[in-house]
């Protein structure tokens, strides 16, 4: 689990359908929220 302020490893994340790019592309120096949550792609 990271910490806040920890640096995220990189690793390759789906931006779009068929479109992967890597997490250090994505964010540049920035800072970042990230939010997972189950069933995205399902019909419930």
């Amino acid at each position: 689990m990271l910490g806040s302020g920890d640096r995220v490893p990189d690793a390759s994340v789906w931006t779009a359908p068929n479109v992967r790019r890597e997490l250090s592309e994505v964010l540049g120096d920035g800072r970042a929220l990230f939010v997972f949550y189950l069933f995205d792609w399902s019909s419930t």
